[in-house]
This record gives structure tokens, C-alpha cells and sequence, in this order.
């Protein structure tokens, strides 16, 4: 005898209200995981779900170490970095051993009688000297008075306080941009737009060339008092002065641009 609808339904029904349990668990955990993925996504944008994060700002923590830095950045103004000075002493080295084999050929031309051809020689060399340091000159002498200011400069007491203070807070602004950064990303906060465009999503599985270049990032405008809201690096320095500050600036920028560069797939 085939069974009633009744006896179908009573066997229907457990099934269904077990279906029906299952499915509610498995939407509860379904929109928990959801949730999850949504502020995981929005961390890794840089796009917390707190406050926003002002990585610019110079407050009581970090203060004496910017007026540091600032004081570093005037003091270098008039010293020229190394790989300048290297530059220029021998543009000045090799203008100075141009009028040496000048002054060489004329005493040649001096100490006594010689032969026709070998006269001719010494004075035709004597003249394309007298050419090329008259060509010279002008950046020889330019190139003297830098030297000369340069070592005025480095052997002003000041000077040089304000620079080795200038290094030690270097390193004391990096550590201080990476304690904001992990303080940033622990509360959740939403980070600037200037951060985001920089830097991107943190690289998985490793997070450590995205780090690195946050913090460069960060203590680079922080040194230099960068506020550009969309640039991270805001405008490209010069070092065409050759001083000291603005060859280190120029360097960090490349340093630290590359490294975001290297963050984009």
C-alpha cells in the first residue's frame, strides 16, 4: 500500500528542518567571513574603518627630532657632499697640471739652444695649453672659490654639530615612521591617499619590501616636510648645487621611489 501524503511529509519535513539549521549556520558564518575579507581588504587598501591617520604631522613625539633635521639641512646648504668635492678637486687638479706643463715648456724653451723642429714642437704644445687653459679658466676659478667656501664652511663648529645631530635623528625619524605605520595599521586607521597611491596593498606572503618602503616613505616627508595630499614623494628635488642636502634629499627620493616601483606587479 502506497504511503498517505501525511506519512511523505513526516518524513520530508526532519530533513528539511535540518537543511534549514545547516543553512542558517553556514549564511551566519558565511556573512562573518564576508565581514572578515571586507576589513582584511580595506587594511591591505589602506582604507581602515577608524579615523583617519595624519602621517604628516609633527607632534610633541617627533618634534625635536624634525627641528634636528631642520637644523642639518641649513648647515649643509654650504658643504658640498662628497662625491661633489671629489669632482671639483680634480677639475681644479687637472686645470692646476695644465698650467704646470705650460710653465714646463717655457722653461724648456729657456735652458738653451735647440734645434729648429724640436723649438717648434715646444711652442706649438705651449700654445694648445695656453688654448685649453684659456677655455678653463673660468670654471677652473669657479670651481677654486667652491673649494674655498666649502672648506670655510666644514670648519664651522656649528656647522658640523648641526650635522652629526642631523644623522642621529636620521635614524630617529625611521624608527618614529615605523612605530606610525605599525601604530596605523594596528587601530585600523585609514591611511592618506598619498600613502595609498605610493604604496598600494601590502605584498603577501612577505610583507617586508612594502614595509620598508612605508617607512621611507614616511620619514622622507616628515624630513623634508612633504605635504603633498596626492604625491607621495611630492616634487622631484635637483642636486645641480652639489651641496650636501640636496644630493642627500635627491638620493633618498631615487632610493625611495625605486622602492615603491618595485611593489607594482
Amino acid at each position: 500500500m502506497a504511503p498517505t501524503e501525511k506519512e511523505r511529509l513526516d518524513v520530508v519535513e526532519p530533513a528539511i528542518a535540518d537543511l534549514k539549521t545547516v543553512t542558517e549556520v553556514l549564511t551566519a558564518e558565511l556573512g562573518r567571513v564576508s565581514a572578515r575579507l571586507l576589513v582584511l581588504e580595506r587594511r591591505l587598501a589602506g582604507a581602515g574603518a577608524g579615523p583617519d591617520e595624519d602621517l604628516d604631522a609633527v607632534d610633541d613625539e617627533i618634534a625635536d627630532v624634525v627641528e634636528a633635521l631642520r637644523k642639518a639641512w641649513d648647515a649643509e646648504q654650504e658643504v658640498l657632499a662628497d662625491s661633489v668635492r671629489v669632482r671639483i678637486r680634480q677639475e681644479v687638479a687637472e686645470f692646476e697640471e695644465l698650467q704646470n706643463r705650460r710653465e714646463a715648456g717655457r722653461r724648456r724653451l729657456e735652458s738653451g739652444r735647440k734645434p729648429k723642429f724640436e723649438r717648434d714642437s715646444i711652442v706649438h704644445e705651449i700654445h694648445q695649453l695656453d688654448w685649453h687653459i684659456g677655455a678653463r679658466t673660468s670654471s677652473a676659478q669657479e670651481a677654486a672659490d667652491r673649494l674655498a667656501a666649502d672648506q670655510r664652511a666644514t670648519q664651522e663648529a656649528w656647522r658640523l654639530e648641526a650635522i652629526v645631530a642631523g644623522e642621529k635623528a636620521r635614524e630617529e625619524m625611521w624608527a618614529a615612521a615605523r612605530t606610525r605605520i605599525d601604530r596605523a595599521l594596528a587601530a585600523d586607521l585609514r591611511l592618506p591617499v598619498w600613502f595609498r597611491v605610493g604604496l598600494g596593498e601590502i605584498t603577501c606572503p612577505d610583507p617586508a619590501p612594502w614595509l620598508l618602503a612605508a617607512t621611507g616613505l614616511v620619514a622622507y616627508r616628515l624630513e623634508y616636510g612633504v605635504t603633498d595630499p596626492v604625491r607621495p614623494l611630492g616634487p622631484i628635488p635637483s642636486a645641480s648645487s652639489g651641496s650636501a642636502a640636496w644630493v642627500r634629499r635627491t638620493e633618498i627620493y631615487g632610493d625611495v621611489a625605486e622602492q615603491m616601483k618595485g611593489l607594482r606587479p
